[in-house]
């Protein structure tokens, strides 16, 4: 499949799933949501930055993200990224989600659920098969939990089995502090098998977001690169002052 076609592909089940999405959930409440914008630069260490664009929208029940990856180096291949994602929810406040993502010469999906354990933790597992059109496909699997207080507050451990480069392990934690008005600032810390590491601060204030992110040997290659992000998101309906 050549990446012209497989392109179109996933637009068009893109908008299928998306008016799908709609047709589902037609009241108010459920279609009140998040609409989000960020620019990503990724400095690389081997010079063919990336200048990374994409929007978002995300309701209680599905998401759909549209991303642009721009390189800087003219005999790389930029890539349009459409996601789309539905989060149903049972009687516990469970969560079942179907991802499904188009990337360059792959497709990706995410079947996960986020389970409520306890007053404070909730537990999840997902798996994730990687659809090559060259190279078959290859699952991703893992496994987390969250630790909720307070506000907003959360802390989360997470463990991740890929089987790319013979295997791999990484286990990413975050702990967020918010307030009551879910301004938060957010550090991560990710260390992998192989050597590897990676680490990030954001923050969010009203609605402005930023970020910056450090990874040495990103997905396990031999380039390092740092991330900045600025960005914003939006409460609909705006919630009262």
């Amino acid at each position: 499949m050549s990446p012209v076609r497989g392109t179109r592909g996933g637009i068009a089940l893109i908008v299928a799933l998306l008016a799908a999405c709609l047709g589902a959930a037609p009241a108010r409440a459920e279609m009140a949501g998040r609409l989000g914008g960020q620019y990503r630069y990724w400095n690389m260490s081997d010079g063919n930055d990336l200048r990374d664009v994409l929007a978002y929208w995300a309701a209680r029940s599905w998401h759909v993200q549209l991303e642009y990856w721009d390189f800087v180096q003219e005999d790389t291949d930029d890539q349009f990224r459409p996601e789309i994602g539905i989060h149903l929810h049972d009687k516990r406040n469970g969560v079942y989600s179907v991802v499904y993502s188009h990337q360059h010469t792959q497709e990706r999906l995410w079947f996960g659920t986020d389970q409520v354990l306890s007053s404070h933790i909730v537990g999840r597992v997902l798996a994730s098969p990687i659809i090559s059109h060259d190279h078959g496909t290859l699952w991703v699997y893992s496994a987390g939990v969250d630790y909720y207080w307070k506000s907003w507050n959360f802390a989360s451990f997470d463990v991740i089995r890929d089987p790319r480069q013979a295997g791999l392990w990484v286990y990413p934690m975050r702990v967020r502090l918010a307030n009551e008005k879910n301004d938060w600032v957010q550090v991560t810390l990710s260390p992998a098998s192989q050597q590897t590491l990676g680490w990030a601060i954001d923050v969010k204030k009203r609605w402005v977001r930023l970020g910056y992110e450090r990874n040495n040997r990103y997905d396990f290659t031999q380039v390092n690169n740092d991330i900045f992000t600025v960005g914003f998101e939006l409460q609909f309906p705006r919630p009262p002052k």
